[in-house]
């Protein structure tokens, strides 16, 4: 069949990011005997000029379209891509009419509320879940006419007019086969050069799902909870493909966590310091289970920093989180950062379940005693459906009927609504080095993107070891 591939994200903030899922699902379907074009509508300032031209030169039996954030999940000042998400299947729907051509939607967000939005956006099919293998089972249902209702994953109308089926996604906690090394991202379609020239770095998976039990947290929910882990030397082929083929140098590892378990970690570490390649990572880490040992293998095998899922410096919060660690580990965390040079940045959440505005000033003073590179603070929790936090927020009345997943939902507890915003802003500015998404914007697009063209490659909070860039965040505002 003749498909059409749509990578819908348009968000350049904080880079772009390659759209790594739809590039698995992408090699799949190629794989499976399909013809596989793609668009991807990052920076394209005329999308639907672009979707017009590739429609009118190569009509698709089936579109497919990728979506990978509902939205920016920053509080107050949240972006909702639902709107453009929606206006993009209407212009698709009218160039393809009067030609009844499916529409298929996927992705991780999609595939958080795949009822919702499959009548929402006027789609015909959806894949919930990991779509390398139902995807080209949907693929081929629809080329011979077939019943679809056995897909694992997939969504659909039993008839016209009827809400939408959602067949779960299959059980088996088996490796997928895109993550055993039969499969990798389709590099080639989605022009990944341009994403490292301007985003700094490629991305790469070593693992799927997560077994923490964060409160909050959708990666068990898209991925499974237990970890699937990919074979470490399959991981150190892929990084030594993309140094050789497309000259990357700079990788983010996108897993859930990194350090987690530590002996795969540690596996995979090893098998890229055989490859001796020049490269620079970095990842998502958690203080539950790092040890320096770890740490220092990691800065061997070309890690040069960890953003660091902290949440809180305050035990209390830590728990009402779902959190497995102390203040005292992720402190020591951070002192085994300074002691090797790795780089450090914090990530943190306000304003969840029993927060006060003392234990808002203790974990501010906390972080600051790591001596850390960068802060990420984020104000609010955003509420996603049938994670622990939304069965709290729905008992609670915040959350009253499911409809409301459609637009972004965030807990903050109601005693700190008056004085958080400015709380943080008061700690952050004289600091220079806290970056508060949905309060401010830390560089200008423009000055971001002098930033990439003139070559650097890394995460941008880097940066913010330097003392001009500390200046400008809050002079930007």
């Amino acid at each position: 069949m003749h498909l059409l591939l749509i990578s819908a994200n348009r968000e350049l903030f904080p880079d772009p990011v390659f759209p790594l899922g739809a590039a698995y699902v992408a090699e799949s379907a190629r794989r499976a005997g399909h013809d596989v074009r793609v668009v991807d509508l990052l920076g394209q300032s005329r999308p639907r000029d672009l979707l017009l031209r590739e429609i009118q030169a190569h009509f698709p039996d089936v579109v497919a379209i990728s979506l990978r954030n509902l939205d920016n999940a920053a509080y107050p000042h949240t972006k909702n891509y639902l709107p453009s998400y929606k206006t993009l299947v209407q212009d698709l729907r009218a160039m393809i009419s009067p030609r009844k051509v499916p529409v298929v939607v996927g992705g991780s967000a999609f595939s958080l509320i795949p009822d919702l939005l499959l009548d929402e956006l006027d789609a015909d099919f959806g894949i919930a879940g990991e779509g390398e293998e139902s995807f080209p089972l949907l693929l081929d249902a629809l080329e011979k006419n077939r019943p679809v209702a056995c897909i694992p994953g997939v969504v659909y109308r039993a008839s016209a007019g009827t809400p939408p089926v959602v067949v779960p996604p299959s059980p088996s906690m088996n490796l997928p086969y895109a993550l055993a090394g039969r499969v990798r991202p389709a590099h080639d379609l989605f022009a990944l050069r341009r994403y490292v020239r301007t985003g700094g770095m490629a991305n790469i998976q070593t693992k799927r799902g997560c077994a923490f039990r964060c409160k909050y947290c959708t990666y068990p929910l898209l991925e499974g909870s237990s970890f699937r882990l990919r074979p470490p030397g399959d991981v150190a082929d892929e990084v030594e493909e993309l140094v050789l083929k497309f000259g990357v140098h700079s990788l983010f590892i996108v897993d859930s966590i990194f350090n987690t378990p530590p002996d795969h970690a540690e596996e995979v570490c090893e098998a890229l310091i055989r490859k001796n390649l020049r490269i620079r990572w970095s990842c998502y880490a958690t203080p539950a289970g790092m040890t320096m040992p770890l740490l220092r293998k990691m800065k061997q095998a070309g890690c040069d920093g960890i953003e660091l899922g902290t949440d809180s410096g305050e035990n209390g919060v830590l728990a009402g989180l779902g959190k497995s660690f102390s203040v005292s580990h992720m402190k020591t965390v951070g002192e085994w950062c300074q002691t090797l040079g790795l780089s450090l940045c914090h990530t943190l959440i306000f304003g969840g379940p029993g927060e006060t505005p003392e234990s808002v000033r203790e974990t501010c003073r906390v972080v600051e005693e790591t001596r850390p590179t960068a802060v990420v603070a984020m104000a609010g929790i955003r509420i996603y459906p049938d994670t622990p936090l939304a069965k709290m927020a729905e008992s609670m009345g915040i959350v009253t009927h499911r409809k409301q997943y459609l637009e972004p939902v965030f807990y903050l507890e109601p005693a700190l609504e008056p004085v958080l915003m400015d709380m943080l802003l008061s700690f952050a500015e004289p600091r220079g080095n806290w970056i508060l998404p949905g309060l401010v914007t830390p560089l200008k697009p423009m000055t971001q993107r002098i930033i990439r063209l003139a070559g650097y490659r890394r995460p941008l909070w880097h940066l913010l070891r330097y003392a001009p860039f500390k200046d400008r965040i809050y002079r930007d505002r």
